[in-house]
C-alpha cells in the first residue's frame, strides 16, 4: 500500500475478529519496527509478542482493565532497555531517548499493521509494574506501549483534527500560516531574507 494511503487509513482499533493473525504478518511487523531510528543507533527497543490468553488478560488488567487487549489475537509490547544507551547518554538516555526510541518503533508497528490489512491500537495507560510482572521483565527494562493487533471488527472512527494553521509555526512560535498560499509566501519571503553564508 502507498504510504499516504496507510497514513490516511490508520485508526485506533479496539475490537477484533476472533481470527488468528498469520505468523508471516507478525514477523513483517516486527521486521519493520526493527528499522526504527534510535539515538546513537544504540537500539534499546525490545519486542515481546504475546499470544497466550493468560498473559494477554494480565496485560489488559494492568492497562486499567482495557479488556479488548485480551481479546486481540496478538499483542506486541514495546519495551526499552536503557542499559543499551545509558553508558553514552546517561539519564537523558534512560528517561527520554528510550521513550522516544520505543515510540518510533511503536508507530512503525501501527503503520505496518495497516499495510498488512490489520487493525491495532497503541495503549500507553498502564501500570508499569504490573506489565513488568506479567512479562517477567528484567528490573531495568521499561514497557513503553502495549499494541493489540488483529483483524478489525469495528468501523474505523474518523476523528476530527485541529487545523494545520493552528499547529504549524515558522521559525518561531506564533508565526503561523493560515492557508497553503500564505505558507508558500512565508517560505519564499523567509528564504530571501536569510543571510548568505
Amino acid at each position: 500500500m502507498e504510504l499516504n494511503a496507510v497514513l490516511r487509513k490508520r485508526r485506533m482499533i479496539r475490537a477484533f475478529k476472533p481470527k488468528s493473525v498469520e505468523k508471516e504478518k507478525i514477523w513483517r511487523i516486527i521486521e519493520n519496527a526493527n528499522r526504527s531510528p534510535s539515538a546513537g543507533h544504540l537500539e534499546p527497543q525490545e519486542f515481546i509478542v504475546v499470544t497466550h490468553p493468560t498473559v494477554k488478560r494480565r496485560l489488559a488488567e494492568a492497562a486499567l482493565n482495557q479488556m479488548f487487549i485480551a481479546e486481540a489475537p496478538v499483542v506486541i509490547v514495546v519495551c526499552a532497555d536503557p542499559r543499551r544507551n545509558v553508558w553514552r547518554y546517561r539519564e537523558r538516555g534512560r528517561i527520554f531517548y528510550c521513550t522516544i526510541d520505543g515510540a518510533f518503533a511503536s508507530m512503525l508497528i501501527l503503520l505496518t499493521a495497516v499495510d498488512e490489512g490489520l487493525g491495532a491500537a497503541f495503549i500507553g495507560a498502564f501500570d508499569d509494574k504490573k506489565v513488568a510482572e506479567a512479562l517477567d521483565l528484567p528490573e531495568e527494562v521499561r514497557p513503553i506501549g502495549i499494541i493489540p493487533i488483529g483483524y478489525s471488527d469495528e468501523p474505523p472512527e474518523r476523528l476530527g483534527r485541529r487545523p494545520l494553521k493552528e499547529k504549524v509555526h515558522f521559525n518561531q512560535w506564533g508565526n503561523q500560516a493560515s492557508t497553503i498560499t500564505d505558507l508558500k509566501e512565508k517560505l519564499v519571503k523567509r528564504s530571501t531574507q536569510d543571510p548568505v553564508i
